[in-house]
């Protein structure tokens, strides 16, 4: 048996035990000094944002002395607990988020009607996380009180914004069409009679079974034609396909600075079947909403993935701030997904889409939005999403934001949730309004 003396996590266990009974626990404020979860003195009670308690829950998570911690409360403990300061009144170190507040509660409005949902904000130029919003979600404060009630909540702290993973129905498709593009089978039009059967014969259907006869790339994008996005993945084969989708790292743990995103990625054995699943956004892929965000956000970027982040700064205090949580000088670039023409060629596609959708009134002047929706089918319920971006057309078509709604098990289309979309978009509009002033005042 390991004795604290012997095993090291035993020891950082014990250490931190003993600063939380030393140490003021230190402050977390959003991107504009709205502080959000505070103490007052060592081992109180923490003391939550009551405009905001609820909207961000699933993001700062709780702290409690009896039930621990969970979120950025957690993944940050040690910096909570602990400082530089030698004062007699000791703090840990404060941590300020990319977060928007009213931002962050607009999202959390914005899917608060659905059980099981996700809207994320993504500031498409630098990877700032804006918003990043899960449902359902709990009262902090009320912890304690409500334990007997929130343990039973499968899920309940398990954000579906960036910790769960599913099937991302069409929406993916957006991904499918730079590996068609790349691996050169986009030329030829495919003729779409609404379905497509497989040799094994396993038919798929288009949604409603509609079909569009001769159609090209951007009308499958468009119309989200699954008949088309198989037939294409079929033609440039299972390794090329899988080749490309590696490209944008799903499959892969990509560490951010507050968590671990995961996605699953199988092929099986390369059956047609299955190849064709996975072109559409089915078969046994899984991703975040975050996840998808950054694929969006990459194709509107000319290809570059830039690897999100949503801590500011990390300060003790006395003022030093943690290097690690320095703000970079350049966003860092994660992945070169495609190529400038490809990226470009799909969110035109993704532009006609929005249009379709009735995207086009969203914004100021200049800004227009492309988008995707994605309705994946999970058995008796499905998965609705979608994924949007807005782009300033009037300033070199500069990717301003990335939008991404969820809803998991629902009997609802990805189109069901335009207005939950349009709502963030309004708040977005605020949000840009008021930064453009702030930096013209600069």
């Amino acid at each position: 048996m390991w004795t604290t003396l012997g095993n090291p996590e035993s020891r950082e266990a014990a250490a931190q035990e003993t600063r939380q009974r030393t140490y003021i626990r230190g402050s977390i404020y959003d991107r504009d000094g709205v502080l959000l979860n505070s103490s007052e003195k060592v081992n109180g009670d923490r003391i939550y944002h009551s405009d905001y308690e609820r909207a961000f829950s699933t993001v700062t998570g709780y702290y409690s002395p009896i039930y621990g911690t969970t979120g950025l409360e957690s993944k940050f403990n040690s910096e909570l607990v602990s400082s530089k300061s030698s004062d007699d009144n000791k703090r840990g170190h404060d941590i300020v988020l990319t977060l928007d507040a009213d931002l962050q509660q607009a999202a959390y409005n914005s899917i608060s009607n659905i059980p099981e949902g996700a809207a994320v904000v993504l500031d498409a130029q630098n990877g700032e996380i804006l918003a990043l919003a899960s449902t359902p979600t709990f009262i902090p404060s009320e912890l304690e009180e409500n334990w007997a009630d929130y343990s039973q909540k499968t899920g309940l702290f398990l954000p579906n914004a960036y910790k769960s993973t599913f099937a991302p129905g069409s929406d993916f498709k957006i991904i499918t069409a730079c590996a068609v593009i790349d691996n050169g089978v986009d030329s030829q039009t495919v003729d779409d009679q609404g379905s497509y059967t497989f040799k094994n014969g396993q038919t798929i259907t288009n949604y409603d079974s509609r079909s569009f006869g001769n159609i090209d790339l951007d009308d499958a994008i468009r119309y989200s034609s699954n008949v088309y996005f198989i037939t294409k993945a079929l033609e440039m084969g299972a390794d090329n396909l899988h080749d490309s989708l590696k490209k944008f790292l799903l499959g892969e743990d990509i560490e951010l600075d507050f968590t671990t995103l995961t996605s699953n990625l199988d092929f099986e054995d390369n059956r047609d079947e299955v190849i064709g699943s996975i072109a559409f956004g089915q078969g046994k892929t899984e991703v975040t909403p975050l996840y998808m965000a950054m694929a969006c956000q990459a194709i509107l970027n000319d290809g570059e993935m830039i690897k999100p982040h949503m801590i500011q700064s990390v300060t003790a205090a006395n003022g030093t701030a943690n290097k690690d949580y320095e703000e970079a000088d350049e966003p860092e670039v994660l992945q070169k997904v495609t190529s400038p023409e490809t990226a470009q060629r799909v969110v035109a596609a993704m532009e006609g889409a929005a249009e379709h959708y009735g995207f086009d009134y969203i914004g100021p002047d200049g800004w227009v939005v492309a988008a995707k929706t994605g309705t994946a089918q999970t058995g008796t319920s499905t998965n609705a999403w979608i994924v949007s971006g807005a782009i300033d057309a009037d300033n070199g078509n500069t990717p301003k934001y990335v939008v991404v709604v969820m809803a998991a098990d629902q009997n609802h289309d990805g189109i069901y949730y335009k207005d939950s979309v349009d709502q963030i978009y309004d708040a977005l509009v605020a949000y840009d309004a008021e930064k453009s002033s702030d930096q013209t005042s600069d």
